[in-house]
C-alpha cells in the first residue's frame, strides 16, 4: 500500500464510486458504516477500494480507463 493512496466507497447499484477520497482504509470503512447507518445504504452493495492514482473515482484494480488505454496501445 502506498503512503499517498486514497480510497473510495463503491456501489454496484449506483454504478461506481459514491464517496471519495478517504485517506486511509480505516477512514473509508468509517464512512461506509455511516452511509449504511445514517443514509440507509445497503451494506452488501458497498465496498471500499483503493483509488486509481491516475483516474478519479476509479478503483486501482479494475480501472476501466487504464484498461481502455492499454487496449488502445
Amino acid at each position: 500500500m502506498s503512503t499517498n493512496a486514497e480510497y473510495g466507497i463503491f456501489s454496484e447499484a449506483a454504478g461506481g464510486c459514491i464517496y471519495a477520497p478517504c485517506h486511509s482504509p480505516e477512514e473509508a470503512a468509517r464512512e461506509r458504516e455511516r452511509l449504511i447507518t445514517e443514509d440507509g445504504e445497503d451494506a452488501g452493495d458497498l465496498t471500499v477500494n483503493e483509488l486509481c492514482p491516475d483516474h478519479e473515482e476509479q478503483p486501482k484494480h479494475g480501472c476501466e480507463d487504464c484498461a481502455t488505454e492499454e487496449n488502445a496501445s
